[in-house]
């Protein structure tokens, strides 16, 4: 079967435009679920912040549910991430098809600069961006699990200097 090159960049277009999509929808689900991640870490937070006093087995075992919790969220990230950075490879071969990236062929320009092809650009991510809250939260509810004693100590000696 032969396509015509009207068809070709047709197919092309279709193809890129649907992969923009689902590179949008790809950073939006790993956001929402980031942030109801995140609002469950601040309602722990909460929680271990309310006066409540917890045996050491029950501090080994909210432990062990925020480091799971933690283990399964990056995990579930890292797939998203993984089916973008994929998805970019995609965008990235048509794109150069199209020959956005080389001057003079749409305008005086590339349409797109050079770096948006470096396939290693993570320091900007915005999966890094998601793990360094994921871990914040997770190391603020771990924190307050086995320093809620030493705090309750310092309170108490608070208390009496000002009393």
């Amino acid at each position: 079967m032969e396509i015509s090159d009207n068809k070709k960049i047709d197919i092309l277009l279709h193809l890129l435009s649907e992969r923009y999509t689902a590179s949008h929808r790809m950073r939006e689900r790993s956001l929402n679920f980031a942030i109801w991640i995140l609002g469950f870490g601040i309602a722990m937070i909460w929680m271990l912040l309310s006066e409540i006093s917890l045996t050491f087995s029950q501090r080994i075992i909210l432990t062990i549910f925020a480091v799971i919790i933690g283990c399964l969220t990056k995990k579930f990230l890292n797939s998203i991430e993984v089916g973008f950075d994929r998805n970019r490879n995609v965008m990235i071969k048509i794109e150069e098809v199209l020959r956005c990236y080389e001057s003079n062929i749409y305008c005086n320009s590339p349409l797109f600069p050079q770096e948006y092809k470096n396939l290693d650009r993570k320091e900007t991510s915005h999966f890094i961006s998601l793990y360094l809250w994921l871990w914040t939260i997770v190391g603020m509810v771990m924190a307050l699990i086995w320093l809620e004693p030493l705090l309750r100590i310092i309170k108490q000696v608070i208390c009496k200097e000002g009393g």
